[in-house]
């Protein structure tokens, strides 16, 4: 079932997953290149900040599926 595209309440949500996954591919690169030169405590911190991205990346996806989930059965969106 297709989401209307003019629906505001889907277009933040999808500007917002676009922010987190951006925010979370720059997080999960940063990880990589400080892995092997990073003293415990920035790696630690590293991993947290790569965990806070992941998480609210999959919050918002969660809230477009069941905004996708609440559409009404049968209806189209054409």
């Amino acid at each position: 079932m297709a989401l209307d595209p003019s629906s505001s309440e889907e277009q933040v949500l999808v500007s917002q997953y676009h922010v987190a996954t951006e925010r979370y591919t720059a997080a999960v690169g940063e990880l990589s290149q400080q892995r092997a030169t990073a003293d415990k405590d920035g790696y630690q911190r590293l991993l947290l900040i790569v965990e806070d991205a992941r998480n609210e990346c999959e919050r918002v996806r969660s809230a477009l599926t069941k905004l996708h989930n609440s559409q009404p059965k049968g209806s189209t969106n054409i």
